[in-house]
């Protein structure tokens, strides 16, 4: 069942039999006009099988279908027919353990019946009131893709060959005094291979893209899997409470919101691997 607004308050009506059945029908309208929005529960909902239970225990119960259905109140309705004219009961609930706000009675023409119902549904509008939204969230911060710098490896520096010393000797000899030349060793230096740092950031950026659409599929699956819980939630196959079922939606948003930001960088690395592979010799 989807949440309530927040100019317009919201009832849950649980009838106790097929007469007040018959009777919600024509209570829609009323409540409409009134800024309440009116939610039946059916005859097999969670919240007719509270009826069956004794007392507090009841209430309790109701309170409880009230916080899953995602309204502000929970309307038990009675009704029953003698000699044309039906007599109705409403007992108006809060989702504070079930406590009773309000009980009305309306008799009136079972042909009808809406002028008698009027008042008295118009009372009980006016005792409905929102509840107060709860907080929000704060929004998931995208991560942003990494960007990897291709690797440069620096040419070697080339070693300026010394000279070497002049040897002291004892005797007296002819000294020349013309320089003396000394060819230089060639400097045998490994070339460096080509494109090799273009290779390296080709493999980094490639890592990196498959990495990050991994954790967007896992994310991105722990969302849908969130989602079909709430979907079972609102067609009454589970019965999560209302604070239950807004943490599970909160965390379907943030498993896809990383879901999306991950698939962001992902393609983003995949593009730039692409273009450092295409220019790999």
């Amino acid at each position: 069942m989807a949440g309530t607004s927040a100019s317009a308050a919201s009832v849950l009506v649980v009838a106790e039999n097929d007469a007040a059945r018959d009777v919600a029908g024509e209570l829609v309208e009323a409540f409409g006009k009134a800024k309440v929005k009116l939610k039946v529960a059916g005859p097999q909902a969670p919240a007719s099988q509270c009826l069956q239970r004794p007392g507090g225990d009841r209430n309790r119960c109701l309170s409880q279908a009230g916080e899953t259905a995602f309204v502000d109140a929970v309307l038990q309705l009675g009704a029953s027919a003698s000699k044309g004219r039906t007599t109705v009961t409403f007992l108006l609930l809060s989702l504070d353990d079930g406590k009773l706000i309000k009980k009305e009675v309306a008799t009136g023409p079972s042909a009808n019946l809406g002028g008698a119902l009027k008042p008295v549904i118009t009372r009980i509008a006016k005792l409905v009131k929102p509840r107060p939204a709860e907080p929000k969230a704060d929004p998931v911060v995208k991560a942003e893709p990494v960007k990897t710098e291709p690797v440069v490896k620096a040419d070697p520096v080339k070693s300026e060959p010394q000279a070497e010393p002049v040897k002291r000797q004892d005797a007296p000899t002819k000294t020349n005094l013309e320089p003396v030349v000394v060819a230089p060793p060639e400097a045998v230096v490994a070339p460096a291979a080509k494109g090799s740092g273009l290779t390296v950031a080709a493999w980094t950026t490639t890592g990196l893209a498959v990495a990050a659409a991994g954790v967007a599929g896992t994310f991105g699956a722990m969302g849908l899997g969130a989602r079909t819980q709430l979907d079972a939630n609102e067609a009454g196959i589970s019965s999560l409470s209302r604070s239950q079922a807004n943490a599970l939606a909160g965390q379907a948003n943030t498993n896809f919101s990383v879901a999306l930001g991950a698939g962001i960088g992902a393609g983003v690395l995949g593009v730039v691997s692409a273009i450092l592979w295409s220019q790999t010799p």
